[in-house]
C-alpha cells in the first residue's frame, strides 16, 4: 500500500475507536501536572487533516510534522487554560449572554434562527455557551497578559504613513466631459478650419455658462458629447493628460485634434485627493500596528510560559 495512503488511513482508523477505547489510549504529553492522551491527539489531528485538501498526497515526513504542530497546539492551549485558572478569569452570566446577543445581532438571527445554525453544525445552546465562554476567557487573558503590553507611539505611526503612504495615497482625480466633431475622411483645409470655427463657436457657448447637454443637442449630427465620469488623470492616455494639465474646474481646452476627431474637453470638477490623508488613516495605523505588535508579544509570552511549564512530550 502507498505509504502516503497508510498514514491517513491509520490515523483514521485511529479516530473512529469507539468512545470506551479512550481508557485503552496511551499519554501524549505531560503539560505540569496535567495530560494529554493519544486519543486527543489523534481527535485534533483528524480535525487538521480535514483542513488539508490534498491530504491523501502527505508524505510521511509530512505527516509527522503535522502530527508535532497539532501537539504543539494542544500543549499551547493545556497552557493556557492552565493560566487562566491560576489568574483565576471568570465569565459572568451577563458577559456570556451580552457575547451571545452580540453573534445574533450581527448576523440578524433569532434565537430560535440561532439554536437552528448551531444544530446544522452539530452543537447544542449548551455546548456554544461553553464555546464561547472559554472565546471570552482567552480574550481577557490576552487582554491581561499580552494587549496591555503592547504601546503603539505616534512617532511609529507616522514612520509606517511614510513608508507606506501609497497604500493609503487617493490618487488626483479629474471630471471631464467631451464634445467631439468627427473629421471626414479626406477633409481639405477649408473643410478643417469649418470645423475648427464651429468648434471654437461652441467653446465660447460653454464659456458664456450655457448647459453642456443644451449645447451637444445645439450640434445637431456633427458633433457628439460624453460625459467621460471622474478618472484618475495618471491613467489616462499621455497625449490627453497634457491636453488637460493645467486646466482648472470650470474650464475648457482648446479645440485639439485627437484619433481622428477635434475635441474640446470640459473640466467639470477636480479632486486634488486627500489634503488630510494622514488625519483620515492614522487610527487604521495605529489598529494595523498594534496588531502586529500583539502577535509578536503573544509569541514571545507562548515561549514564557512555554519555558517555565514541565512538558513531558511522550510519544
Amino acid at each position: 500500500m502507498n505509504k502516503r495512503v497508510l498514514f491517513i488511513l491509520l490515523i483514521f482508523g485511529l479516530c473512529a475507536l469507539p468512545v470506551s477505547a479512550k481508557t485503552l489510549t496511551k499519554v501524549a504529553a505531560v503539560v505540569n501536572d496535567e495530560i494529554i492522551t493519544s486519543y486527543q491527539l489523534d481527535q485534533a489531528l483528524k480535525e487538521a487533516l480535514a483542513n488539508i485538501p490534498d491530504q491523501n498526497r502527505l508524505t510521511s515526513a509530512q505527516f509527522d510534522q503535522l502530527k508535532a504542530k497539532t501537539l504543539h497546539k494542544l500543549i499551547g492551549d493545556k497552557l493556557v487554560d492552565q493560566r487562566i485558572k491560576e489568574l483565576d478569569l471568570q465569565v459572568s452570566e451577563a458577559e456570556l449572554s451580552a457575547a451571545i446577543d452580540d453573534v445574533r445581532r450581527k448576523n440578524n438571527l433569532t434565537e430560535e434562527a440561532l439554536q437552528q445554525a448551531l444544530a446544522a453544525q452539530g452543537m447544542t445552546m449548551a455546548s456554544y455557551r461553553q464555546k464561547i465562554t472559554k472565546e471570552l476567557l482567552r480574550y481577557k487573558l490576552m487582554g491581561r497578559e499580552v494587549n496591555h503590553k503592547v504601546l503603539v507611539t505616534s512617532g511609529e505611526v507616522r514612520d509606517y504613513f511614510r513608508e507606506h503612504i501609497d497604500d493609503y495615497r487617493v490618487q488626483p482625480k479629474v471630471h471631464v466631459k467631451d464634445i467631439a466633431y468627427p473629421i471626414p475622411a479626406g477633409a481639405s483645409q477649408q473643410d478643417l478650419e469649418k470645423l475648427q470655427k464651429q468648434a471654437e463657436l461652441t467653446r465660447q457657448l460653454l464659456l458664456d455658462g450655457e448647459d453642456f447637454d443644451k449645447v451637444v443637442a445645439g450640434q445637431a449630427d456633427i458633433a457628439s458629447g460624453m460625459d467621460m465620469g471622474e478618472v484618475v488623470e495618471k491613467d489616462l492616455a499621455e497625449p490627453l493628460q497634457k491636453i488637460l494639465a493645467g486646466l482648472t474646474a470650470g474650464q475648457i481646452s482648446e479645440p485639439v485634434q485627437l484619433n481622428g476627431k477635434l475635441h474640446l474637453f470640459v473640466i467639470a470638477d477636480r479632486n486634488p485627493g486627500d489634503s488630510h490623508l494622514f488625519d483620515r488613516v492614522k487610527d487604521k495605523i495605529e489598529d494595523t500596528l498594534r496588531q502586529q505588535k500583539a502577535e509578536a508579544r503573544y509569541q514571545e509570552w507562548e515561549q514564557e510560559i512555554y519555558d517555565k511549564a514541565h512538558i513531558d512530550i511522550r510519544i
